[in-house]
């Protein structure tokens, strides 16, 4: 026995045990994980090599495995086949990540769970009733899987169905789901094309045998316990349902006549939008030569009366839009534009992007042609400011090419401004502050309000 024999058995002996206490006690990513288990493996095999060469020194061990061949092919052929299989899906699973740690994945077949661990045969899935899914890595390399959570590190989502009766009013019970999602607790908000929401769209994906089936999906954080956000959304949503008198109806077959009661809502109980939940308008779309100012402000109307503002404060969006939309389409009618309207009724913003090629010579010297043409009436006081930070953005980002992380962004709130120009400014005397936000492939104008 030599002392370095020892002390390549208690090195490996504290390897193995080091590993184990390393992937209990701390979070990894699914592919850290199974090298990890990978290396614990070799370390174990290493030391048992060493172990038998400590109490049979003499011992060949090239030579008895070499001897031992046949029998190990027998074996690798028949008794380790399904575990070579899980090993190397195991690998291919790891490297490819189709999931990850944390991540909650539904696979064909079985309920849905979230990742918690990958061991070199299987992966470990917490089902919401708190089991332990323990699925070998070739039947889960072949499974279809639906992941919940691909590429996103810091939240879960969840989908969820809801059915309504074909005499509902749909659009009253997509505002009545939505509202419960928003005042969750548990859920996020979510951002769609650089919008913020305070809760997912709701879908109406399909029209079943006895009810509209709606669809929507919550996001939680990965800290949260998914089961009790769809709970108490769930809850929200049924407590709703009963109290607008909205029917959640049970599958009717062979009824010539329906005698049931139907739900009545409570006295008083009558539905309205909630007005201080983040909405976004519908987006107006115009193309190179459009102005439909006409269509924005209506948009704008609509958007006032959802949010239930006042007379003063509904004329107020609507001049806003007309000045803003008809801005724009002055500076840049040569550019497609789209035009929406995002908030709540205290405080909302109204977007005009524009899609253009700003980093392009050509797009900066219409610029410069549009400013010095005087052909442009809308171009004066604030107006000439919005325009004059829009040339010094464009020819900022001048030569850029599109997907370029360079960008210019301009406040009117940074500016100093002369009180006798904004009396002749709708925008800067109804507006809390207007923006420009400039990329080298659109122009994005942006005016805030706030009201008291």
């Amino acid at each position: 026995m030599t002392f370095q024999t020892i002390l390549a058995l208690v090195l490996a002996a504290a390897a193995g045990v080091g590993i184990a206490y390393v992937k209990r006690h701390y979070k990894y990513t699914l592919n850290q994980k199974y090298i990890l288990s990978l290396v614990q493996l070799v370390v174990i095999v290493y030391f048992l090599v060493k172990l038998i060469r400590l109490f049979n020194p003499d011992m060949d061990m090239q030579s008895v495995l070499l001897s031992s061949s046949a029998l190990i092919v027998a074996i690798l052929g028949f008794a380790a086949q399904p575990v070579i299989t899980n090993i190397i899906c195991g690998m291919l699973i790891s490297f490819q990540k189709p999931f990850d740690v944390g991540d909650r994945i539904l696979v064909e077949g079985m309920s849905a769970g979230v990742v918690e661990d990958i061991t070199l045969r299987h992966t470990v899935l917490l089902s919401y009733d708190g089991i332990r899914m323990i699925i070998p890595n070739g039947e889960l390399n072949s499974k279809y899987v639906t992941n919940y959570s691909y590429n996103m590190k810091n939240k879960r989502g969840y989908h969820l169905t809801f059915a309504v009766s074909y005499d509902t009013e749909v659009e009253k019970a997509i505002e009545v789901i939505r509202d419960c999602v928003a005042a969750s607790p548990y859920t996020l908000s979510i951002e769609t094309d650089g919008v913020f929401e305070d809760s997912g769209p709701v879908y109406f994906m399909e029209m079943g045998d006895s009810s509209l089936i709606l669809h929507t999906t919550i996001w939680v954080t990965r800290d949260t316990n998914g089961n009790k956000a769809v709970t108490d959304v769930n809850l929200r949503v049924l407590n709703a349902f009963r109290k607008y008198g909205i029917e959640i109806p049970y599958p009717y077959f062979n009824v010539v006549e329906f005698e049931g009661a139907k739900p009545v809502p409570e006295e008083g109980a009558v539905f309205v939008p909630s007005a201080s939940r983040l909405r976004r308008s519908e987006t107006v779309r115009m193309q190179p030569g459009e102005s439909k100012v006409s269509e924005a402000v209506e948009v704008a109307g609509r958007f006032a009366e959802t949010q239930q503002m006042n007379p003063t404060a509904s004329m107020q969006i609507e001049l806003l839009t007309e000045e803003s939309v008809d801005l724009l389409s002055k500076i840049m009618g040569h550019a497609k534009r789209d035009f929406w309207i995002e908030g709540t009724a205290k405080t909302y913003r109204i977007h005009i992007r524009a899609a253009s090629s700003l980093g392009s010579v050509e797009e900066y010297k219409k610029m410069v042609a549009l400013s010095s043409s005087g052909k442009n009436a809308a171009v004066n006081n604030i107006n000439q400011k919005i325009m004059e930070a829009m040339l010094y953005g464009s020819q900022r980002l001048s030569g850029k090419k599109k997907g370029s992380k360079d960008s210019f962004e301009w406040k009117l709130s940074d500016e100093q401004i002369e009180e006798a120009d904004i009396g002749k400014s709708i925008l800067a005397k109804l507006a809390n502050d207007i923006r420009i936000n400039i990329l080298p492939d659109r122009v994005e104008l942006v005016v805030l309000k706030t009201n008291k």
